[in-house]
């Protein structure tokens, strides 16, 4: 190596990934049209546990073309699209007929080094530092399997690894189940606010019903919906301006509000002529195609348009639109949503489906008591989600510092 990164114990050496694996074949599913394969893909691989779940099984007529790169038992995948998202996995068990997606390098030991310190290596944070330069592509981002190869690897004497596998298994293991344990806890405090949701908008409600349940609305009686302008002059890209008069898209639907991080620009002239979607404050945006069911507030923009995608909800006097707000976040407005949906590959409703959508409207003030009572339960929510996501960082951190250490023979 003519560059070395930091200094190594005595007896180790750096070598290139390149000089520790062998070379894999490619296979042909569809040669073998009614063999039974085990298809492994990107959404096959738990990104927590870098490990494979529910590999999928098909027949070699159904293969998809990227179905290719043959894999055994200790091979290491690594998936070479968006390879900062370390969707990385050693093959731990014996499937039947088993090929890879072309999205992963297969990366399978020699002599040199075992499968077990390879695996670890490659999740390193010092591999991710290594490949950066050669990730191309701004919009999906990949690496090659021979630039990935070209990433430096130190290499103890088999004994030593077998040393530093053995204790990276006792110590990872036991950090990986804790970190487990907090993520339930994690799912259990985002059920406690859902909880508290459905009191309120019960989801178990009979959705075709409730037209005729005392004190059930449905949102057109008490909302009013306005679609943007997809005539000839709703604004394309080319129209958008540094600054001006903002083009509110499902990306800006942050939480609870509009994120205004990203937006996009018009002019007021370009804005004059739109005949519909302009933004008041209180209006709720909702997006019915694409991220459906995304929503927020416009808390601070008077003066702006709405993206196609998006809806208009414009509560009437006496509606809270936080209160309408909680509901089109609940268990129930999912249940409506589920029942209208009409997309097949790319879900989408129409403004008039939702507003069909029913809900229990209770007088100005008991929606005030009640949207206040949640937003007390929220910060309670998110008090106790703060503290569990920082101890699972910090059991993160302590992780990659494990593996720094491992691979620098400090451990």
């Amino acid at each position: 190596m003519e560059q070395v990164l930091y200094s190594l114990p005595d007896g180790w050496e750096w070598q290139v990934l390149a000089d520790v694996v062998v070379k894999t074949e490619n296979l042909n599913p569809l040669k073998h049209a009614d063999q039974l394969w085990t298809y492994i893909d990107i959404s096959s691989v738990d990104r927590d546990r870098f490990s494979v779940i529910d590999p999928k099984k098909i027949l070699g007529k159904d293969a998809p073309s990227r179905a290719k790169k043959h894999v055994q038992l200790k091979d290491v995948i690594f998936a070479t699209t968006r390879p900062n998202l370390k969707n990385i996995a050693l093959i731990r068990e014996e499937y039947s007929s088993p090929v890879a997606s072309t999205g992963f390098c297969v990366l399978r030991a020699n002599e040199k080094v075992l499968p077990d310190y390879l695996f670890y290596f490659v999740t390193t944070d010092f591999v991710q530092a290594q490949i950066e330069p050669y990730v191309g592509g701004a919009s999906y981002p990949a690496i090659t399997d021979g630039n990935l190869k070209k990433t430096p690897i130190p290499i103890p004497s088999i004994e030593e690894q077998k040393s530093i596998v053995e204790k990276l298994d006792a110590l990872i293991t036991r950090i990986d189940t804790a970190i487990e344990h907090l993520q339930e806890s994690v799912t259990l405090a985002d059920a406690l606010y859902a909880s508290e949701l459905n009191k309120v908008f019960p989801s178990d409600a009979d959705i075709e019903s409730l037209s005729a349940k005392a004190g059930w609305v449905s949102l057109s009686d008490i909302c009013i919906f306005e679609n943007g302008d997809r005539g000839k002059n709703y604004p394309s890209k080319s129209a958008f301006v540094a600054e001006g008069i903002p083009v509110v898209s499902a990306g800006n639907l942050g939480e609870r509000y509009i994120d205004h991080k990203g937006l996009n620009y018009i002019t007021p002239e370009r804005y004059d002529l739109l005949r519909s979607g302009r933004i008041k404050i209180g209006d709720i945006l909702f997006c019915l195609r694409g991220s459906l069911g995304k929503v927020a507030i416009s808390k601070d923009i008077n003066e702006g348009v709405i993206a196609s995608s998006l809806v208009i909800i414009r509560p009437k006097e006496h509606v809270s639109a936080e209160y309408i707000y909680r509901y089109l976040r609940s268990s129930l407005c999912q249940k409506f949503i589920s029942y209208y949906n009409n997309g097949a590959a790319q879900p989408n409703l129409s403004a008039k489906s939702l507003g069909r959508f029913m809900l229990p409207l209770p007088n100005a003030d008991e929606q005030k008591i009640i949207v206040e009572a949640l937003d007390e339960k929220y910060q309670l929510s998110q008090k106790l989600l703060d503290a569990l996501r920082n101890k699972i960082n910090h059991l993160q951190s302590l992780k990659a510092s494990i593996l720094d250490s491992a691979f620098k023979g400090e451990l």
